[in-house]
């Protein structure tokens, strides 16, 4: 029994250390500001009450929405460039596929208001 609870404490210890290191290499990261797992583009803000998020029997959907003054070119080697390497592929210009999910980004009118949509939902 004791040596079963030592055990445990250690692979208790070896998880709280990996959990460590991996938030502060995580903070380190210049793009720190995500949401879930989509990163959000520096030079651009999260429109909090336009966007939403669920989980349905197909899959996740989830909308973002964001605000900024960035070229579409810069967005989208910005994107290009941050969801490679998290496993997504390029399928188009604004769209980019991973584990039966697609991401589409396009620009959008709220009335007077240009806003960039990132969309997530089952392919």
């Amino acid at each position: 029994m004791a040596k079963m609870v030592s055990t445990w404490r250690g692979l208790i210890s070896a998880m709280l250390m990996v959990m460590t290191v991996s938030s502060v290499q995580a903070e380190s990261l210049p793009q720190a500001r995500w949401v879930g797992d989509v990163p959000i583009m520096p030079a651009l803000t999260i429109e909090q009450g336009l966007g939403f998020a669920f989980d349905s029997p197909e899959g996740r959907i989830v909308m973002i929405y964001l605000t900024g003054d960035a070229a579409a070119d810069d967005v989208m080697a910005y994107y290009d460039s941050a969801l490679n390497p998290l496993g997504w592929t390029m399928q188009s210009a604004s769209s980019w596929a991973r584990e039966g999910e697609s991401l589409a980004i396009t620009r959008t009118t709220a009335g007077s208001v240009e806003l960039w949509k990132l969309m997530i939902r089952p392919q």
